[in-house]
């Protein structure tokens, strides 16, 4: 039942809350095309965030203004289609510098809990050159292909090296991959497909990690 404080909205402000700058003629396209949105209707459902939010990013790939964002777009959007973000903030690929402040507080937070070697599990093969391309140690990093069957005794080899695992869901990861790291004390998994969001992931699990240490 829909929730009286919440009326409903218009479907342009909605994509603007989300990132999606105007004309928004692609993100109003697949919405209306999906369950979520009656395309006779210029409102929706603000309970049909969450939903909207995860379809859309599966299909658009939001891109800020900027002359080196705009000119990596097509190398980075992984299939998706690249429109225009609201501004920095929402750009998928520089977030208003938000991922390189992401990636420092990880490497302090990894740092501080004695991390060296971190191995992730999953990807895009895009996203894990542009993590090979960026990110030099400290940590080092393991890369696993989430799509190649792996054996036991190699997730063995990976946690035994690894200070901490990442899975990463809601990207290219086969359940038979995760399923061999999942039961591990020195696993993890992190749903969102950003970087910036493995990142501050990361940084938490070595707090928490640091926290218990100390405890």
């Amino acid at each position: 039942m829909p929730d009286p404080l919440k009326p409903d909205r218009l479907k342009t402000e909605l994509l603007a809350d989300l990132g999606y700058a105007s004309p928004q003629s692609e993100a109003l396209a697949i919405l209306d095309a999906s369950p979520y949105s009656n395309p006779r209707k210029t409102r929706i459902s603000e309970a049909k965030r969450e939903p909207v939010a995860q379809l859309l990013a599966t299909r658009l790939f939001r891109v800020c203004q900027r002359g080196d964002c705009q000119a990596r777009a097509a190398e980075l959007a992984d299939g998706r289609i690249p429109v225009t973000a609201t501004g920095p903030a929402a750009c998928e690929i520089c977030g208003g510098a938000a991922a390189g402040q992401a990636l420092a507080a990880m490497r302090a937070a990894c740092a501080q809990a004695g991390w060296t070697r971190i191995c992730i599990v999953g990807g895009s093969p895009k996203t894990r050159r542009e993590i090979r391309q960026t990110t030099p140690p400290p940590p080092e990093l393991r890369l696993i292909d989430g799509t190649i069957a792996r054996s036991a005794g190699q997730a063995r080899i990976d946690l035994a090296w690894a200070h901490h695992v990442v899975l990463w869901g809601g990207t290219q990861l086969d359940h038979k991959v995760s399923n061999l790291y999942m039961p591990a004390a020195n696993s993890s998994t992190v749903v969102k497909r950003g970087v910036q969001g493995l990142w501050a992931h990361l940084a938490e699990a070595a707090r928490r990690a640091g926290r218990q240490a100390r405890d």
